[in-house]
């Protein structure tokens, strides 16, 4: 790469899946206008990727990509948290491994808001097939160019300095609900989050590495976390043994319905916060009430306008 100081660095965490991680790595030829860095965090795989990913990758990628490893799993809120760190661009390009490019112009679409709306902290894109058609799982089921809530770990785009000086991911939650809680952290400083539907990331949803129940489970794990960290008081009294409530319910549900037996039912939640309530509790920093009222008005997709 011809330049110390890049516009944009791409960044990649990976773990056992060498395959999507190449196909990743080589739509990136689409950003051949923009001067941009690759990093990329094998997280332990069981066998080592970075042999198998650089004779694969297109010849015009090598001198722009990084690989780093992790010996042993760190997570991908504590690996995403280096990659940041790791950046020298103002702006990140967060994609799974098994995500890739569509288009470069949903890159370029994204910087744009970013350079134009210094109030805008990150850029959610959508999600999609080769073809371009959308996906479920978007960050909103909406058509227009609106601000959300959060944006998915598929592909999204942060200012770097935003992120490190909110302190990145909570690396306890390991995996899961990392986004929606860093989302709240920057809205109570003032900063939000803009959905373009019509930026698309082809998502292929690997199933290596992906677990229903596991998802199930951490997600309310992490919400209760997320509401320990953050929440004001009269709001974690309740909103805590509510999100047990309904894990127990929707976990009971997937097991019926999936003729598996009952494991991690809210006995285990109970467990992780106890064990980690001390380190939850040191951390604590109670967002604004204002804060999450404003999150609840965004959940109705405001049209995002930029200004003249």
């Amino acid at each position: 790469m011809n330049s110390t100081s890049p516009a944009l660095s791409v960044c990649v965490a990976s773990r056992n899946r060498p395959d999507d991680v190449i196909r990743c790595l080589n739509s990136l030829t689409l950003l051949q206008h923009v001067e941009f860095e690759i990093l990329l965090i094998d997280d332990a795989s069981e066998a080592p990727i970075v042999d198998r990913v650089l004779p694969a990758i297109d010849p015009i990628l090598v001198d722009r990509l990084q690989v780093f490893r992790h010996e042993n799993n760190k997570g991908i809120p504590a690996t995403r948290n280096e990659l940041a760190e790791r950046a020298k661009a103002p702006y990140l390009l967060y994609l799974d491994d098994d995500a890739q490019l569509l288009s470069a112009e949903s890159v370029d679409n994204a910087l744009t808001v970013l350079k134009i709306s210094p109030e805008v902290g990150a850029v959610a894109l959508s999600q999609s097939d080769e073809t371009g058609k959308l996906l479920p799982g978007q960050p909103l089921a909406i058509e227009y160019r609106c601000y959300a809530p959060t944006f998915v770990g598929y592909g999204s785009l942060l200012r770097r300095d935003l992120f490190l000086e909110l302190g990145g991911y909570r690396e306890m939650f390991a995996a899961y609900y990392e986004e929606p809680e860093f989302c709240k952290r920057m809205l109570d400083r003032g900063f939000y989050v803009v959905y373009l539907p019509d930026a698309c990331v082809i998502h292929y949803k690997s199933p290596i590495g992906r677990n229903n129940l596991v998802a199930l489970r951490n997600n309310c794990r992490n919400k209760c976390f997320a509401a320990i960290y953050n929440e004001p008081s009269a709001m974690m009294v309740f909103s805590v043994p509510l999100r047990i409530l309904l894990y127990v319910y929707k976990h009971w549900a997937y097991c019926r319905q999936h003729k598996i037996k009952s494991e991690f039912g809210a006995s285990w939640i109970v467990r992780e916060i106890q064990q980690n309530l001390p380190a939850l509790w040191r951390d604590r920093r109670a967002l604004k009430w204002s804060t999450y009222y404003k999150w609840h008005k965004i959940k109705q997709a405001p049209a995002y306008q930029p200004a003249d």
